[in-house]
């Protein structure tokens, strides 16, 4: 053990934050948050200075002892030996719940933007990457949609974050799609803060049955002895969320390992693409390791290019994007997926069959199998690929649960085009959009070839119209049940119109379309369908219990009074 360690002090001189809490004899967590109490923003792997070491043994009471001989190395000092220094990318944080509980407009008070505003029917339906600069550092955030025909969103966005915070609206409560967002998050072992919002609206015994519901789907409360971090908001009036900033970096901090290279080819992944006019297909990229530069060439699943525009979270043009930061890129050979891994290679390999241009018609469609018999057949279109896909799905699994179901003709991404029209045409399908617009070439032959086309901005609104035109299509099953019954008052013989039996209804209903059997005490004496019905001497649809009515029947006349008469019609089965 050298005299360093034995001196009961600290040497002032630079050393990294995990270092300076252990001469300090603290936890690091503890070193971190007096940091940021004091304006520095430093991880367990940065190096401070000697001047702020000397702060903290000052805030710790621990003595500072002058510096011995000895060289010291620092981390730093070791980084620019190997030449290269690890880069400090912001913490990247998708923001996660159900439907309506806030998530949008969270992030819209913390960016100070009109974000939620903008949004179709008040909820999200793509993902959305967001750089947001505050008093405690630089984060990312991802905003993903909380209906459930977005799962598949959800996990894409909780993949690639470092951090998750689950809003949970407090007037609502534990919601399908809180518990599905915890279990996502769970699985990809992403941290998790929850923001208990909308505070403003509900009593603290509310806020508590919150607390006590998420404690058992496996949320346990820091205060309650467990590991997760709850912290109340509301999202409207700003309540609580620089104390949720403030945890969010912390938590950042303790996870660590948030450093990068810039001297290493860009990689990144995809968050969303889309067809964008004058950049041709386009994809919004969270990088997460080296420089992307303007000239770049890359490949990114089936997609390959030279990267011909970078633009960053607000829409300016940029030539170059570091590590953490959300862009949207051009250049690409057709539309990526979302998931897939953007990563710079060098131009020499990319295969000779890439290099060559391959036109892909924003109008570009995935014709499926052939449409099964009696089903809705439909060609989907939609402005974004995972936007297609999730469109899809959704269809699929309406679909399942129908008697005829929905037959997918096709799917594409992009505006509306002719050839969407003739395609529709010619297999009998219509045409359904989501986010996109027709081109006036497409309207004109809609209406030549009298193609239905239904666009939307809501995918529920196009779910709910698909599954109101699948109800209607439903064979209705039907049985015969007894509506009613009728006993014979008087019998009457009418000339040139034949014998008339007089009633009174006793039970339930009789209608024009009723088959009915007569009962003459216990026995069966005959049965028919009535053919006339009237009361009051008028013709009517139907008699009801209690009231006299006057009837004939086909194929029987052998009436007499007291004669009970049941009454039997086809109806709905229940």
């Amino acid at each position: 053990m050298t005299d360093e360690q034995q001196k009961p002090g600290i040497v002032c001189v630079p050393m990294t934050v995990g270092e300076l809490a252990e001469k300090l004899n603290r936890p690091v967590n503890a070193v971190i948050v007096m940091l940021l109490k004091q304006g520095i923003v430093a991880t367990r792997n940065q190096v401070v200075t000697a001047e702020v070491v000397a702060r903290a043994a000052e805030f710790f009471d621990v003595p500072v002892i002058e510096a011995v001989s000895e060289k010291r190395e620092s981390v730093r000092e070791r980084a620019l030996l190997v030449g290269r220094l690890p880069y400090e990318r912001m913490p990247v944080v998708v923001v996660v719940g159900h439907v309506d509980h806030g998530k949008t407009t969270l992030l819209d008070y913390i960016r100070k933007t009109r974000v939620a505003a903008r949004e179709k029917g008040g909820i999200t339906q793509h993902i959305g990457a967001y750089e947001a600069h505050t008093d405690h550092g630089n984060l990312v955030f991802i905003d993903t949609p909380g209906h459930e025909a977005f799962s598949v969103m959800r996990s894409r966005g909780l993949s690639i974050a470092d951090l998750a915070v689950l809003v949970v609206g407090v007037d609502n409560g534990v919601q399908p799609q809180t518990i599905e967002a915890y279990e996502l998050a769970k699985a990809a072992q992403v941290p998790i803060v929850v923001a208990l919002n909308k505070i403003d609206k509900v009593t603290p015994k509310q806020i508590e049955e919150v607390r006590h519901a998420l404690n058992k789907i496996g949320l346990v409360p820091e205060e309650w002895g467990g590991e997760t971090v709850f912290i109340p908001v509301s999202a409207l009036k700003g309540d609580g969320v620089d104390q949720l900033l403030d945890m969010l970096m912390l938590q950042a901090k303790m996870i660590g390992g948030l450093t990068s290279y810039l001297d290493v080819p860009s990689l990144g992944f995809v968050l969303e693409s889309r067809f964008e006019k004058g950049r041709g297909p386009v994809a919004t990229v969270i990088n997460r390791t080296g420089v992307l530069r303007i000239g770049d060439s890359f490949v990114c699943g089936n997609a390959f290019g030279k990267v011909s525009s970078i633009k960053d979270f607000a829409g300016t043009s940029i030539k170059e994007a570091k590590p953490s930061e959300p862009i949207v890129i051009a250049g690409f050979s057709e539309l990526p997926r979302a998931g897939d891994m953007f990563k710079v290679v060098p131009a020499a390999a990319l295969k000779a069959e890439h290099i060559e241009e391959r036109a892909l018609s924003p109008s570009a469609l995935t014709v499926a199998s052939a449409p099964r018999p009696g089903a809705i057949r439909v060609i989907v279109k939609a402005d974004t690929a995972s936007g297609k896909e999730v469109l899809v799905s959704s269809l699929e699994k309406l679909s399942a649960k129908a008697h005829s179901g929905v037959s997918i003709v096709a799917s594409g991404v992009g505006t509306i085009t002719e050839s969407d029209i003739a395609l529709a045409a010619d297999t009998q399908a219509m045409v359904l959009g989501l986010h996109v617009k027709m081109d006036a070439q497409a309207t004109r032959l809609a209406q030549e070839f009298q193609v239905t086309v239904k666009l939307f901005d809501i995918i529920y609104k196009l779910l709910e119209m698909l599954e109101e035109l699948l109800q209607r299509g439903k064979p209705v099953k039907k049985v015969i049940k007894k509506t009613g019954e009728a006993v014979v008052l008087k019998v009457f013989d009418i000339k040139k119109l034949g014998i008339v039996a007089g009633a009174q209804m006793v039970d339930g209903t009789c209608n024009r379309n009723s088959t009915v059997k007569i009962f003459r005490s216990a026995r069966l004496v005959g049965k028919g369908s009535i053919s006339s019905l009237q009361r009051d001497r008028n013709s009517v649809k139907e008699v009801r219990k209690g009231f006299e009515c006057a009837f004939m029947v086909d194929g029987f006349t052998d009436w007499q009074v007291d004669d009970r008469v049941e009454c039997y019609s086809e109806v709905k089965e229940d």
